[in-house]
């Protein structure tokens, strides 16, 4: 007997939210081979990596896009601020896995009481009021996080502290971090990009960039990028780029801008590649922004918030070559804030880096505030200070493609580079996929919706063969398009391996 859609929607809704944690491996997303710039073939012997996301494809019937809500896990928040020198909780930051040590490693912000001379009012706050800190913890499962007694900063004052970076300024806010893997000087692994909001020199004002050895002792390279607070360094791993996504105000509405660098040194000016449009209100304001790959493909997520809630959101948001972003349709919130008193009540902002592969997991670290945006002019919470959780999702199961009755879609045509095909999906009916000509061409002999044997279940990695071909090997070196067919489908991407 077949389910109804609705039944069949919610079954397939908790399946794709189901969270394994017993013996989850820990396995890096993307790779890159030092020196070089750019990465081997992806994990698992992947010649080609194919996303269903929105902006991959070419024709659509009976079929809408799919988007999964994250999953906050029951450990969350997974740190919180206990020492006397984050009085301001656990701010802004990164969190990522080295590919050196394996280690996971948090770099974040924080303050401590400390008057300096003058201070300034930024976004309604009066800032100058504290010493602005960064801070480093790391974890070997990326769960239970230690501080190192560094005493590299303020050892009089806090002896044992893990404070890294600390820069007299009114302001330091948003540390990014990265792990730079192409570069050829090991003086220069680790990059940071800091917002600055210097006392003495206006000139300094900015989006600061710092280079280190071991992401623990920090040079300022003298970069300075033109920019408000709440910025995001992203490093693209198969060219080496670097992109900078920086804030400024379009009128009085926060907004986004994008700028970009070969050897972090030399950048473009900046661009506009959010600002507010006619679906949104007065009180809309993209807050920050960060950026990832997924099967190839690259994503990111938005920080979108609300004046008139004082709250704030994680939407999903797509680029076809890093300069041009676009918004999903329907604009979905994929990271909500929690309900009235939870750790992330007031909102959850965006973690300042990749989500983690961990087993058939993803895991996206946040910054979580209980605290609305205005808690600095009505005092807050002060039990409830800033802290780091995360949220997960399963393997490439982000964005994707749902069919409804009998539908289907096709994708953007790409090289077909030979080999078996998997697919990632769910259904409890059948599913097949024929391989099309671009243009008007139609489907190629012998790999057509008849030719296809159909599967079913629930995979994330499931052999598609058709009866007289059961690799795509015929057909390397042509341009093809993967057409996926069948009846209430959930389908989130391909992988084509040798």
């Amino acid at each position: 007997m077949n389910p109804t859609r609705r039944a069949f929607i919610h079954q397939t809704a908790l399946l794709a939210a189901a969270v394994p944690w017993a013996n989850a491996g820990l396995t890096a997303a993307e790779r890159v081979a030092p020196g070089t710039g750019t990465p081997p073939p992806p994990a698992g012997g992947a010649l080609r990596e194919i996303l269903f996301t929105p902006g991959n494809l070419t024709e659509r019937k009976n079929c809408y896009a799919r988007f999964e809500p994250l999953q906050k896990p029951a450990q969350n928040p997974v740190m919180t601020a206990e020492m006397p020198w984050e009085k301001g909780g656990i701010a802004w930051g990164s969190v990522l896995r080295s590919e050196v040590d394996g280690k996971f490693k948090f770099f974040y912000s924080t303050d401590f009481p400390g008057v300096q001379q003058g201070a300034v009012l930024v976004d309604h706050s009066l800032q100058g009021k504290n010493h602005c800190v960064v801070c480093y913890a790391e974890s070997d499962d990326g769960l239970v996080w230690r501080r190192p007694a560094l005493n590299l900063h303020f050892a009089d004052e806090f002896p044992g502290n893990n404070i890294i970076l600390q820069w007299a300024s009114y302001y330091n806010d948003s540390p990014s971090v990265i792990e730079d893997l192409s570069e050829r000087d090991p003086q220069r692994r680790y990059k940071l990009m800091m917002f600055h909001l210097d006392p003495t020199n206006r000139d300094l004002n900015g989006c600061a960039l710092f280079v280190s050895p071991d992401g623990l002792r920090w040079t300022f390279t003298g970069t300075v990028l033109p920019a408000q607070d709440a910025a995001c360094l992203w490093q693209d791993r198969r060219t080496g780029r670097y992109y900078a996504f920086l804030k400024d105000r379009l009128g009085n509405h926060r907004s986004r801008m994008l700028a970009h660098s070969d050897d972090f040194k030399t950048w473009s000016e900046p661009q506009w590649i959010f600002t507010p449009d006619h679906g949104d209100h007065d009180g809309t304001n993209f807050y920050n922004q960060s950026a990832f790959t997924l099967c190839g493909r690259t994503l990111g997520f938005l920080n979108v918030y609300d004046v008139t809630t004082q709250t704030t959101w994680v939407e999903l948001i797509e680029s076809g070559g890093h300069h041009a972003w676009h918004r999903m349709p329907s604009r979905p919130r994929l990271l909500q804030p929690g309900p009235p008193g939870a750790y992330d009540s007031g909102g959850a902002y965006v973690g300042l880096a990749e989500p983690i592969l961990v087993g058939d997991d993803y895991r996206y670290y946040y910054y979580a505030s209980a605290d609305r945006h205005d808690a600095a002019d009505t005092g807050g919470n002060p039990a409830q200070r800033p802290s780091l959780a995360f949220a997960t999702f399963r393997k490439n199961r982000l964005v994707g493609q749902q069919t409804e009755h009998d539908g289907s879609f096709a994708t953007l045509p790409f090289v077909c580079p030979g080999g078996r095909l998997f697919l990632n999906f769910v259904c409890s009916g059948e599913v097949s996929v024929s391989i099309k000509r671009p243009g008007y061409g139609g489907d190629y002999e012998h790999f057509t919706p008849a030719d296809c044997v159909p599967v079913t279940g629930d995979h994330l990695r499931r052999e598609i063969v058709w009866k007289t071909q059961r690799t795509l090997d015929a057909l390397k070196g042509k341009s093809i398009r993967l057409r996926i067919s069948g009846r209430n489908v959930v389908a989130y991407s391909a992988a084509i391996e040798a």
